[in-house]
C-alpha cells in the first residue's frame, strides 16, 4: 500500500472540512443547500450528484471544496469559473472525467490528486498557472488532452510541461512505462512532478541544477536512478518512501543533498559518485553502500512524442533530444566499459559489428558511471559530450507583501529578518533550514506556508498575530520555540495561533475534543 502523507485527510473536524493548502476549514453548511456559494465562491458541495456541473455565476472553486467525494464521476464547469484551488477535488474516489473550460486561468496545488479512477482530463486553451501535483497519484490517467490554442502548457507523451517544454510540471502516475528520460532541454522539474509513478523503475535525468521537493516521491517501483552535471542540490524528500531503490547515479556536481531526500527509502541504496565529492560523503555519513563502480543492468528510453514502453529504440521513435538511458547490471568488461549501440531494432551491448544486423544508427561507450548516451540526430555520443542546460534559478523574491517560496531557504547567513507591516504571507519553505533566531510578525500577516521555517534551530522566539488564518503543515517543527512548547509540562496540549489555528497537539487521546476557539487545524497535527 502506497504512503499517502501527502494525501490523506485527518478526522473529521467539524460538520464540513476543506483542505486549504494544508489547512482543515470548518464551515457550517446551511441546512438543506447542496452547494455554499457565497460571492461567487463556491465553498461546500454536500450532494450525492454522479454528473457534477460547477454552476454559472461560481468564479472560483475554494480549496477543498469537494475533497473526499465519492460519488461524482463527471465533472465539468461553467465558463464563469477562473480558478480551481488547492486540493479542490484531491481524494474524489469515483471521479473518471474531468473537462475544464478556456475560462480557467489557474489550477492550484493539488486539486485532483489521488482520484483513482480518473482517466479522461480536457484542458481549455486558457489555463497558464498550474501548480504541483494537480495529477498527482491518479493511477488511471495516462494522458491530459490541452486546446491546440493554449500557449501555456504542452503535453509529450505523460508529460505535461510549460509551453517551451524547460519544466516538467507533471508526470503522469497512469503511465505504463516503466523507464523515463527526462528531456535534454528540461532546466527544472516542479514539486511532486512523479509522486506515486508505481510502474516508473528507472529513470534519467539530464541535469536540473535543483531536484524539487517530493519530485520522486513515493514511486513504489523506482529502481534506478540517473542524474547529471548540472545537478546541484537534491531537496526534501525527493526519494523518499520508494521502497525498492537499489541504485543512484550522482554526478561530481551535487553539492548539497537534503537530510530527508531518501527517508523511508531502503537503508542499503547503492551510490555511485566520485570519491570526494558531497554525494560521496552524503553516503558515507550516512551508512549507504557507495562506489565509483555502477551495478549494471540494461534499461532502454527514448524521448519521443510516442511514448515508447516495450524497451525498444525504433528508428521512428528517435528525435533530436531522444536519450537512451542506459544502467548497468554487471561490467560488460573487466574494467567496467563497454560499447553500446543504437540500432533500428533496439540497443545492443557488444563492440564486435559482425554482431550487429540491423541498420547501425549510432554507438558510444560506455564508462563508468558515464552509463547514459544522446542521440543528436542520429548520432550516438557519450553524456560527457551533451550540453548542459541552464539552471532554472529558484524563486528567490521578496515582495513588500509576500516572502515567495523557498526564498531564503537554506541561507545559513541568515540570522535575522525585518518583516514588514504591509507583509500578507509567507511562502513554503521561505526561511527553512536558516540561523534565524527570531520570527516577529506584523498584525495583517494572513498566511504562513508549510515548512516555512523548519528546522531553523536557533529560532527561540515567536509571535503571530490574531491576523493570521492559515499555518501549512511543519511549518515551525524542529524550532527550540515548537520543541520548548513539546516539553512543558504545564503548557496546553493544543498549541493555538493567530485566527484559532491549531498547529500542534501533544495529548494522547485518539478523539481529542478541540477547544471552542480553535476555527482551523492546520495540515498533520493529527
Amino acid at each position: 500500500m502506497k504512503n499517502k502523507k501527502l494525501l490523506l485527510l485527518p478526522a473529521a473536524v467539524a460538520a464540513a472540512v476543506l483542505l486549504i493548502g494544508g489547512i482543515y476549514v470548518a464551515r457550517a453548511a446551511t441546512s438543506g443547500e447542496e452547494l455554499n456559494i457565497v460571492d461567487g465562491v463556491l465553498w461546500t458541495y454536500s450532494g450525492d450528484s454522479r454528473d457534477m456541473y460547477v454552476p454559472d455565476g461560481v468564479t472560483e472553486v475554494a480549496d477543498g471544496a469537494f475533497a473526499g467525494n465519492n460519488t461524482i464521476e463527471k465533472l465539468s464547469f461553467a465558463p464563469s469559473v477562473t480558478k480551481i484551488g488547492k486540493s479542490a477535488f484531491e481524494g474524489c474516489t469515483e471521479l473518471k472525467s474531468v473537462t475544464i473550460p478556456d475560462s480557467v486561468k489557474t489550477v492550484e496545488d493539488v486539486a485532483f490528486c489521488s482520484c483513482p479512477k480518473l482517466e479522461s482530463v480536457t484542458i481549455g486553451s486558457g489555463l497558464r498557472n498550474m501548480g504541483c501535483g494537480v495529477f498527482a497519484d491518479c493511477d488511471s490517467l495516462s494522458a491530459v488532452a490541452i486546446s491546440d490554442a493554449n500557449e501555456y502548457l504542452s503535453t509529450r507523451g505523460s508529460a505535461i510541461f510549460n509551453e517551451e517544454r524547460s519544466k516538467l510540471i507533471q508526470y503522469l502516475a497512469g503511465s505504463k512505462a516503466d523507464s523515463y528520460a527526462v528531456p535534454g532541454n528540461c532546466g527544472e522539474i516542479e514539486r511532486y512532478a512523479f509522486y506515486g509513478c508505481d510502474n516508473l523503475k528507472a529513470v534519467s535525468v539530464p541535469g536540473i541544477h535543483y531536484l524539487s521537493d517530493y519530485a520522486f516521491s513515493n514511486c513504489k517501483s523506482l529502481n534506478s536512478v540517473i542524474l547529471q552535471i548540472p545537478t546541484n542540490e537534491i531537496g526534501i524528500r525527493s526519494f523518499s518512501n520508494c521502497p525498492e531503490l537499489s541504485q543512484v547515479v550522482l554526478p561530481s556536481s551535487v553539492k548539497t543533498i537534503h537530510e530527508t531526500a531518501f527517508e523511508g527509502s531502503p537503508w542499503n541504496i547503492y551510490f555511485v559518485c566520485e570519491p570526494g565529492s558531497a554525494a560521496y560523503r552524503f553516503a558515507d555519513e550516512h551508512f549507504y553502500p557507495v562506489s565509483e563502480e555502477l551495478v549494471y543492468t540494461v534499461v532502454i528510453n527514448t524521448v519521443s512524442d510516442n511514448e515508447v514502453s516495450d524497451n525498444r529504440a525504433s528508428a521512428s521513435a528517435v528525435s533530436t533530444d531522444a536519450a537512451v538511458n542506459v544502467i548497468a547490471s554487471e561490467p560488460v568488461s573487466e574494467s567496467g566499459s563497454g560499447s553500446i549501440r543504437l540500432t533500428s531494432e533496439g540497443v545492443t551491448l557488444g563492440s564486435n559489428p559482425a554482431e550487429v544486423d540491423t541498420r547501425l544508427l549510432g554507438d558510444a561507450t560506455v564508462v563508468s558511471d558515464r552509463a547514459y548516451v544522446y542521440v543528436e540526430g542520429l548520432r550516438v555520443t557519450d553524456g560527457n559530450s551533451q550540453p548542459s542546460p541552464t539552471p532554472t534559478p529558484l524563486p528567490n523574491a521578496d515582495s513588500g507583501d509576500a516572502v515567495g517560496d523557498h526564498a531564503h531557504y537554506l541561507d545559513q547567513t541568515l540570522e535575522s529578518y525585518e518583516f514588514r507591516k504591509e507583509l500578507r504571507s509567507i511562502g513554503d519553505f521561505a526561511f527553512a533550514r536558516t540561523n534565524i533566531r527570531e520570527a516577529v510578525f506584523p498584525e495583517g500577516l494572513l498566511s504562513i506556508g508549510e515548512g516555512a521555517f523548519y528546522h531553523c534551530d536557533r529560532l527561540e522566539k515567536v509571535v503571530i498575530p490574531s491576523s493570521v488564518k492559515h499555518v501549512g503543515r511543519n511549518a515551525f517543527i524542529f524550532t527550540p520555540w515548537y520543541i520548548d512548547w513539546l516539553n512543558d509540562e504545564n503548557a496546553s496540549d493544543f498549541l493555538i495561533v493567530g485566527d484559532g489555528v491549531l498547529i500542534g497537539y501533544k495529548g494522547s487521546e485518539g478523539s481529542p475534543k478541540l477547544p471552542a476557539d480553535v476555527k482551523v487545524v492546520a495540515d498533520g497535527v493529527f
